[in-house]
């Protein structure tokens, strides 16, 4: 079958990253036999008439369109990204009879509200490679795809998600296609803004609880990893055959499990790269050996995800470290001179004056590179949060998370925002 892959993503707040998730799905699509095409939107100045020229040099058999972010998770300057989405959506229709199948991050948090809203039926949930693949087998036989897990479907108006398949090890798949999306387009240097920047991923899943996190929902609790052999040779591959001289690794926590952590160090220092690159870690396992390994590895820098400096609130948040965890691993990174970004999440449950007070001394205390700070934080469904949301009347019964709803404490109402404002105003290195 003749595939078009459209990412449709065009945020440029923060990071700008490449399309991976969509780059692995066309890779897995063309090791099955397909032909593929691929269009990138984040460069397009007129991401319409760009789509409907694909459509008419390729005459696809199916389209596949990636939904990465429905909003900026901003309760203060919120900006909803769908009705563009739909507006492309309406003009693919008009110009192909092809099949359109939504998939993406986006999209696996809202599959029934994505399909409703932009009055398509069919979507892969979750991992693409084998899902997606597995449903251009049933299109090219005309068979229908009703009992597929992993499949969201729409009939007659009313939504259904069947449950997924089991999540498969990373490692079957081929690395992502990085020519049809032009991973050059994404050749960063440090300081640049915006930062378009190439990515990988050594891992997937994530086992912690954080009660307002969706990643275990995309990418399931157990985690799974590459042989680091593979992961070492793509990361070689950017550098040699595409020009790239930073990439940022995906993975939610590239420190844990913290012996395949240390042997992918191993096996990336063994390369003697070039290429430098950053990564998340969780304050948790920042050891000073696996550290000192990160910095023979290439490794440059590091989110760390510790969301607040104060233990109520960790614990309020599930976050499964403590206060004291994090000061050992941002002081223990700038000790090994690597750049560090640290974030506030603020406004969630039992969140209070003294608490933000406390955060934001330990981020004053402890003087990352960066921190980015986030008053009120996104209800999604499925998470924890949600059933605070529902106990203290931030979101009603039945109310549709599509469109943005955040958490707020009551406590910090009317205050918090200004305050972390004025804050930010004043360090160049804060980011509201």
């Amino acid at each position: 079958m003749r595939v078009l892959l459209i990412s449709e993503n065009r945020c440029r707040e923060n990071l700008v990253p490449f399309p991976l998730g969509i780059a692995c799905v066309a890779a897995a699509a063309r090791q099955a036999g397909h032909e593929v095409a691929c269009l990138d939107l984040m460069f397009s100045q007129d991401p319409v008439a760009d789509s409907l020229r694909a459509i008419g040099d390729f005459d696809p058999h199916c389209i596949g369109l990636s939904i990465r972010n429905i909003d900026n998770q901003d309760m203060f300057a919120g900006e909803f990204y769908l009705p563009p989405v739909k507006e492309l959506v309406e003009a693919i229709r008009s110009a192909s009879r092809a099949p359109v199948v939504l998939g993406g991050a986006g999209f696996t948090i809202f599959p029934g509200e994505c399909l409703e809203y932009l009055d398509l039926e069919t979507g892969v949930v979750g991992e693409g490679e084998r899902t997606f693949v597995e449903l251009l087998s049933r299109l090219e036989k005309r068979l229908p795809p009703d009992d597929l897990p992993g499949i969201a479907l729409r009939r007659d108006g009313v939504s259904r998600v069947n449950p997924p398949a089991p999540h498969a090890w990373p490692g079957l798949f081929p690395p992502p296609e990085r020519e049809l999306f032009d991973v050059t387009r994404y050749n960063w240097n440090p300081g640049e803004r915006p930062p378009f920047v190439a990515n990988l991923q050594a891992r997937r899943g994530c086992h912690l609880r954080c009660i307002y996190c969706t990643n275990p929902d995309i990418e399931g609790r157990l985690v799974r990893v590459r042989p680091p052999r593979e992961v070492a040779d793509e990361l070689a591959s950017l550098e040699r055959d595409h020009g790239i001289r930073y990439a940022i690794f995906t993975d939610s926590l590239f420190n844990y499990p913290p012996s395949y952590s240390e042997e992918l160090c191993r096996e990336i220092a063994s390369r003697k790269l070039s290429i430098r690159w950053w990564c998340s870690l969780n304050p948790l396992y920042c050891e000073r050996k696996l550290l000192e390994m990160l910095r023979e590895a290439g490794c440059t820098g590091m989110s760390i995800g510790n969301e607040s400096g104060s233990q109520d609130i960790l614990v309020s948040l599930k976050k499964g470290f403590t206060r004291e965890d994090i000061v050992r691993a941002v002081k223990g990174a700038h000790e090994l001179g690597f750049r560090t970004n640290c974030f506030l999440l603020l406004g969630g449950p039992g969140e209070n004056r003294r608490t933000v007070e406390e955060s934001v001394g330990l981020m004053l205390e402890l003087d990352p590179t960066q921190v980015t700070v986030t008053v009120g934080i996104r209800v999604y469904p499925g998470c924890e949060l949600h059933d605070h949301a529902l106990r203290d009347g931030m979101v009603a019964p039945g109310q549709n998370l599509l469109y943005p709803a955040f958490y707020l404490s009551r406590e910090t109402r009317g205050w918090l925002y200004p305050h972390m404002r004025e804050i930010c105003d004043s360090r160049p290195s804060w980011v509201l």
